[in-house]
């Protein structure tokens, strides 16, 4: 990045807010006002520019953007305690779960901030699979919470791969988490996540709607379509796929099962422990 890259940002998102000057305050408000309520920094101009940028599915008003955003944010702060918003505001990851693997090796997953994962634009939180939160990342899953139709549902918008690695260490990993795909992991971590905060439909999506799709650069996942339904998941609208409640694991003395039911039952740990008791009002409208 050129020494110039934050002025250039900077400049970038004052020209947008013009165009929608209502909505760019609205939202600079609340998000300055949850960061510094968290003990976090600032946050920067691409997360400020979120409701003037295309952003979680392509064809959305910066109204309606706002509206995504504010839901997640009061949804955030009722779900999680101050420590762990602190931790994802500050551009922390936390680690939720552990893949003992072959060869001595473990791989984790980590929540974190979606400007950790560069998917800032693909949702508000992310999930990423590397060795330690400063090697490479392997995949990474982006998504936002929406209240949809009178129930709390999680939105995929965008699943990534590595953005430098090599494909050989996508595929040493898989074979060393005894065949578990990284891509795999995440999604079946981020299903778990929702379904122990009680979020029992995850929509996803399509090639269609999704915001980067005229990239076609080698780090852009390339047929978002395909990999949903291979996984499970229904056409829906109004992002393209819809997943319903994930099914219960069965003990299985299969290792790849088994890597699974570990990242399970980390994940449930990780919320028992991260989850805020009933001490905060939740609304945050500005």
């Amino acid at each position: 990045m050129t020494a110039n890259a934050p002025d250039k940002a900077r400049r970038i998102y004052l020209l947008r807010s013009l165009l929608a000057p209502i909505a760019s305050y609205r939202w600079t408000r609340l998000i300055r006002g949850f960061h510094r309520e968290f003990g976090a920094p600032e946050p920067v101009e691409r997360i400020l520019s979120k409701v003037v940028r295309s952003y979680l599915k392509r064809g959305l008003w910066p109204r309606q953007r706002l509206n995504v955003l504010r839901g997640h944010y009061d949804w955030f702060r009722s779900t999680f305690s101050n420590e762990t918003l602190r931790k994802l505001c500050s551009n922390e990851p936390v680690e939720i779960a552990a893949i003992q693997a072959r060869k001595n090796a473990c791989y984790r997953i980590y929540l974190a901030c979606s400007m950790v994962a560069v998917l800032q634009r693909e949702g508000e939180l992310a999930l990423f699979i590397a060795k330690t939160p400063e090697d490479q990342k392997l995949c990474r899953i982006a998504f936002v919470f929406e209240f949809r139709n009178g129930e709390p549902t999680f939105v995929i918008g965008g699943l990534q791969g590595p953005s430098s690695a090599f494909k050989r260490d996508v595929i040493d990993a898989t074979r060393e988490m005894f065949g578990l795909r990284p891509k795999d992991a995440l999604l079946f971590a981020l299903r778990h996540l929702a379904a122990e905060l009680g979020i029992h439909r995850v929509y996803a999506v399509s090639d269609g709607h999704h915001v980067l799709g005229r990239l076609q650069d080698k780090s852009k996942f390339s047929n978002y379509d395909a990999y949903w339904r291979e996984r499970g998941a229904q056409e829906a609208r109004p992002y393209g796929f819809a997943f319903g409640p994930i099914e219960p694991l069965a003990d299985s003395a299969d290792k790849r099962e088994g890597a699974k039911i570990a990242i399970a039952q980390s994940i449930q740990v990780f919320v028992r422990q991260a989850r805020r008791g009933p001490d905060l009002p939740t609304d945050l409208s500005p």
